[in-house]
């Protein structure tokens, strides 16, 4: 179906590894990245899903002081998890970067030193806040206050409310998290991104880019009314090491560019796997990167890895697919106040089929705040899954007699709807065409109407988000070598089809016993007293 082949490297925001993945975490960002990628591929694209580990940043340290256990013995047990997790709802990278390794650590100092080559990089005075207590700099959210923007609680690098890239001299009241003092600033020299030299540049491409209205005026935004260069470095023990100018040696770079750097260690292993140039690859007009993030990475996606790619001469991304911070019952998904369903916990009492569709049918548009997980909601995804399987069984026993038809232009005008939406990574407008193709189809009425064309499109549209169910189904009416595919053409059923379904539905009903443990942990009446 696709015109010119292209190469799409699709990448999530790494995940630091002090936690499982919450089903926040998995539709907000894993779950539309594999969706993403698996339509890419069905439609003729190379497709390559690229995330990681962000092990430098100080929430795996905060962790581990905690357990009383390294940090490197607490980011293997967490990183085990996270990739559990990923599992358990049929999500398999391709490539996983673990930003502890020597490979990562050498790849972003050579972005560094590229950059810094190319004159965006330069060491100003600046402030770090210190601790006199602990006699130690503070770093990251080991320093925490009030953002100098909306007053809401931040870390020293970041609001997670308004998304503002803080300043240390900035932040309001802080405090050093491990021992609760207030902390003081001292002065430092530090390596930053000049971002007023790239500024007109960086304007105009996104200016011109096809990213979504609303995240493209944030970022212009900024660019013309808050620009400033940004910090690169700073004092703290873990991290890539910077060893020149001498004046910023033994520092260590942010981990928010280096962390989100993972993914172009992970292109490069994969060049080096097939056996092609990076530099091509990356100038290929072929070549699309696409980057999937909650909102809290929203502006160093945006503004720090758009620029590290224009200023090494590189195209700016294809697209950022963001996502507002998940809701369960109405108030954020949040792991220090156990408001939270981990991934691999609720896929062995769900259907990991029924999941990933509910995730993908409430994973709205960035600044719509409509990603409210419910458990009516997810009673919903489950019977719509079972209207989907009943449909199709009604056709059980009669694969040879099948007819093979070409799609009707209103069903052909779904598909082209549905591509659309795909392409935008806007996975809810493409499940809503999938309920317009079913409904208008013959699949969704009581005689038998629907053509062998007609099921196999159907399960490919849905393929991208349930594989195990489409490629089930695709057996079942066509045979073990059914592949989806959108093509308006001609799939006779195969002699290895079956003529009984006999496995169990993916879209059982919820468990009462999962609905009751829910609403009492989620929707139970505070205590009186």
């Amino acid at each position: 179906m696709s015109e010119n082949r292209q190469t799409y490297f699709v990448c999530p925001a790494p995940p630091c590894p002090n936690g499982k993945l919450h089903l926040g975490h998995i539709g907000g960002v894993y779950l539309l990245a594999d969706i993403f990628v698996r339509y890419q591929r069905m439609i003729g694209h190379v497709a390559y899903h690229v995330t990681g580990a962000d092990e430098h940043g100080t929430y795996t340290l905060v962790k581990a002081r905690k357990l009383g256990r390294s940090v490197d013995d607490v980011a293997q047990m967490h990183i085990d998890e996270i990739l559990q997790c990923l599992r358990a709802v049929h999500i398999a990278p391709d490539v996983f970067v673990r930003t502890s390794s020597e490979e990562h650590k050498r790849r972003s100092l050579a972005i560094y030193k590229q950059l810094d080559a190319a004159g965006y990089i330069e060491l100003r005075d600046a402030e770090q806040l210190y601790c006199e207590s602990c006699d130690e700099f503070a770093a990251d959210s080991l320093a925490v206050g009030k953002c100098p923007a909306c007053n809401a609680a931040a870390d020293s690098n970041l609001c997670e409310n308004c998304g503002l890239a803080i300043q240390h001299s900035l932040l309001r009241d802080p405090v050093h998290t491990p021992c609760g003092h207030a902390l003081t600033l001292r002065p430092i020299r530090q390596a930053h991104f000049n971002f007023e030299r790239l500024a007109p540049t960086l304007d105009r491409a996104i200016e011109g880019s096809g990213w979504p209205d609303t995240i493209k005026h944030k970022e212009i935004e900024w660019l013309r009314t808050e620009l400033r260069a940004l910090p690169m470095s700073r004092h703290f023990d873990r991290g890539v090491t910077l060893v020149a100018p001498a004046e910023v040696a033994g520092q260590t770079l942010l981990t928010w560019f280096e962390g989100l750097w993972c993914f172009d260690t992970g292109i490069e292993r994969i060049c080096k796997q097939n056996g092609a140039d990076y530099d091509d690859t990356m100038r290929s007009p072929d070549t699309k990167l696409l980057f999937f993030m909650g909102q809290d990475n929203r502006f160093y996606y945006t503004i720090g890895v758009t620029a590290s790619l224009l200023a090494r001469g590189y195209a700016i991304p294809h697209n950022h697919a963001i996502q507002d911070y998940y809701k369960l019952e109405g108030a954020k998904f949040s792991t220090g106040r156990d408001h939270a369903i981990w991934a691999d916990e609720v896929a062995r009492d769900i259907d990991p089929s029924v999941l990933r569709y509910y995730l993908a049918r409430i994973a709205k548009a960035f600044g719509s705040d409509d990603n409210d997980f419910q458990i009516e909601g997810l009673v919903r995804a489950a019977a719509r899954i079972h209207l989907f399987e009943t449909a199709l069984r009604k056709h059980a026993g009669s694969n040879a007699k099948l007819t093979v038809d070409t799609l009707k232009p209103e069903r052909v005008l779904d598909v082209e709807r549905y591509c659309q939406a795909m392409h935008e990574a806007r996975v809810w407008a493409a499940l809503d065409a999938i309920d317009a193709f079913f409904e208008g189809g013959g699949l969704a009425r009581d005689e038998a109407g629907a053509s062998a064309t007609e099921i196999s499109v159907f399960l490919s549209m849905l393929h991208p988000v349930v594989p195990v169910l489409a490629a089930r189904y695709g057996a079942f009416f066509f045979g073990a070598g059914w592949r989806p595919g959108l093509d308006n053409c001609a799939v006779w059923p195969s002699a290895d089809t079956l003529s009984v379904m006999d496995a169990p539905l993916f879209g059982e009903p919820i468990p009462d016993a999962f609905i009751a443990a829910y609403e009492q942990r989620f929707r139970a009446a505070p205590a009186t007293t």
